[in-house]
């Protein structure tokens, strides 16, 4: 004990061999130093930051303990190197450290390598800079061979102590580690601030004991009750409701670019065409509400009503669950066939599972389009391909047959970040004055535009247009932690949003409408069901009708940030609103639809 205090005690080589140690460390502040920069810096004020590092330095450097060659350390921190600064571009992306259960689909986020590595920033590289920092130092001193360590004797009393550390702060006085990681992770303010407060070992604690199988009667009854209260979906009077329905999914698609010229140049001139029209209903404020798993979680959201779950990604852990989905209503309501029609693999975020969950009956997926137009690394097709292969196989009566309700879900492809389009299919080009991520952007909006525009105006001209509503939203954001910086360019400012909105756009809709408040994802699914006339469908899912006159104006982001007018809507209204995540989650984590199927 005496020797632990009393470091001037130390001689040379023994406070030398002390300095690896220290380096993890300061792996470990580094880190959360630069997570800080993209959310805030209150998680240093508080003493669980220090201490939870200080536990997880002791644990990993227990190896070089035993060891005593400074080599062990080196090769900790180049771990530590290649796990904080993959946490840090998920962040950029996702807004959350690497699930626990997201390590499974390492598979699926190698084929999105360019979007990752388009995260990255400049000061990452100041993590493996320390590590060689170190590696030189430990070289210069000629201390590869076993150093003296002064604590190797007492290496039960640092096990004890580490355990202690981390007792304490499972049984913090905050309320304990489960406590004060919800608490964080229910604010706005907070949201991000767990990873740091804990460290990332911490996040994958908070995962594995969120993923315990039991539900409290306590957390069922409230549940039960947040239902009961939720206002019922009443049916539209006087609407003449339609027999088909197409949905169109686009990438990374924001509202901004709507109704936008850049440099004389019309960026959505199909769409704002299809605005103007007298059958359109436009809600142009959509807040996206994705968590981990993006892309899939914009169908959920669309298709079924409901929230993410908190941590990890229900494509992959509850992709079996019982879903009451829109192409179920649109089956059981109207006899349709159901469509999924994508570019992608039907392994990709286990996709060809989620969809059978779903209710789609046939999905024409990679192998069944012909590669005419390659997009990124992964080779995908295009948006224009993917559009005119989709109306032949329309013409040819491989889907949507003659005489049959159909629902088609189309999800395009090419609005992937980082947006990269290739020269030979650029159908605008922006001067130096544009930055080169907005560039970029831009001409992908504008490309997938004319793709869209082509396949509505081949829908218009059939002969069961008139029973046929077509939707088009975008899955989520698209510019992520780049928002930032292209709207502090001059070019940015004023042209970009700064709110993460996508807009719902529905053609040929039974009722014209421009809808100017804010909504969120979740409310698509009701306001679908009122546009078809599927009210009497069992489930209306946790959001609420944009018909609804009850509907406050707001949605709460992933973040649990509250976007819209808050001025009129009572605290009981925004407390229910703020539970619907935690509802949502549970609802999908424990399989509770499956009572009601």
């Amino acid at each position: 004990m005496r020797t632990l205090l009393k470091f001037k005690h130390l001689d040379t080589a023994q406070k030398l061999s002390l300095i690896p140690v220290a380096a993890v460390f300061l792996h470990f502040l580094l880190f959360n130093v630069i997570w800080c920069l993209n959310t805030t810096f209150t998680p240093f004020s508080y003493w669980e930051l220090y201490v939870s590092a200080a536990a997880a330095t002791l644990l990993l450097c227990l190896p070089y303990l035993f060891s005593r060659r400074p080599v062990v350390c080196i090769g900790i921190c180049v771990l530590l190197d290649l796990w904080f600064v993959s946490n840090l571009m998920y962040y950029r992306t996702y807004y959350s450290a690497i699930p626990l259960s997201s390590y499974l689909l390492a598979g699926n986020l190698s084929d999105f390598l360019p979007s990752v590595i388009a995260s990255m920033r400049w000061y990452d590289v100041l993590l493996p800079l320390s590590t060689l920092s170190l590696a030189l130092f430990i070289c210069r001193r000629g201390v590869k061979r076993k150093v003296a360590f002064p604590f190797k004797k007492r290496s039960y009393f640092l096990l004890f102590f580490c355990l202690s550390l981390l007792l304490g702060i499972h049984f913090s006085v905050n309320g304990g580690f489960m406590s004060v990681n919800y608490k964080l992770r229910t604010s706005a303010h907070h949201y991000a601030c767990a990873t740091s407060l804990y460290t990332l070992f911490g996040g994958l604690y908070y995962d594995y004991m969120e993923a315990s199988p039991s539900l409290s009667d306590e957390e069922k009854a409230e549940i039960d009750a947040w239902i009961n209260r939720k206002p019922t979906l009443k049916p539209l009077a006087d609407v003449a409701h339609k027999d088909n329905c197409i949905v169109i999914i686009i990438e990374s698609f924001e509202s901004w670019v709507l109704n936008l010229t850049v440099e004389n140049q019309e960026i959505t001139p199909n769409l704002n065409r299809l605005l103007k029209d007298s059958s359109t209903l436009y809600a142009p404020q959509v807040l996206t509400q994705v968590r981990g798993a993006r892309s899939m979680d914009g169908q959920l959201l669309i298709l079924s009503g409901l929230l993410p779950v908190q941590t990890g990604a229900f494509c992959s852990q509850y992709a079996l669950n019982t879903y009451f989905t829109l192409p179920k209503a649109m089956k059981q309501l109207r006899s349709s066939r159901n469509y999924l029609l994508t570019v992608d693999k039907e392994k990709t975020w286990n996709q060809g599972v989620v969809a059978r969950s779903f209710g789609i009956d046939s999905i024409i997926s990679y192998p069944d389009f012909e590669l005419t137009e390659a997009f990124g690394n992964r080779k995908r097709l295009g948006d224009k391909a993917f559009f005119e292969q989709c109306r032949e196989k329309i013409e040819r009566g491989e889907i949507w047959k003659q005489g049959e309700h159909a629902f088609i879900q189309m999800v395009t492809y090419s609005g992937h970040s980082p947006f990269k389009i290739p020269e030979k299919l650029r159908t605008v080009h922006f001067s130096d004055q544009i930055p080169q991520l907005m560039n970029d952007y831009l001409s992908v909006v504008h490309y997938t535009d004319e793709a869209i525009g082509r396949f509505v105006e081949y829908i218009q001209s059939r002969p069961d247009y008139a029973e046929t509503m077509i939707v088009i939203t975008g899955d989520h954001e698209g510019l992520a932690d780049d928002r930032k910086a292209l709207l502090a360019s001059k070019a940015g400012q004023g042209v970009v949003s700064e709110k993460e909105f996508t807009p719902l756009i529905v053609i040929n809709s039974p009722v014209s409408l421009t809808y100017d408040e804010v909504m969120g994802q979740v409310d698509i699914y009701p306001t679908l069901l009122n546009l078809l006339g599927l009210e009497q469908y069992a489930w209306s899912g946790l959001g609420q009708s944009i018909f609804d006159p009850g509907k406050p104006a707001m949605a709460i982001g992933p973040k649990n940030n509250v976007e819209g007018n808050l001025s009129v809507v009572p605290d009981s209204v925004l407390q229910r609103l703020r539970l619907a995540a935690f509802v949502s989650d549970r609802l999908i984590r424990f399989d509770m639809l499956n009572e009601k199927h």
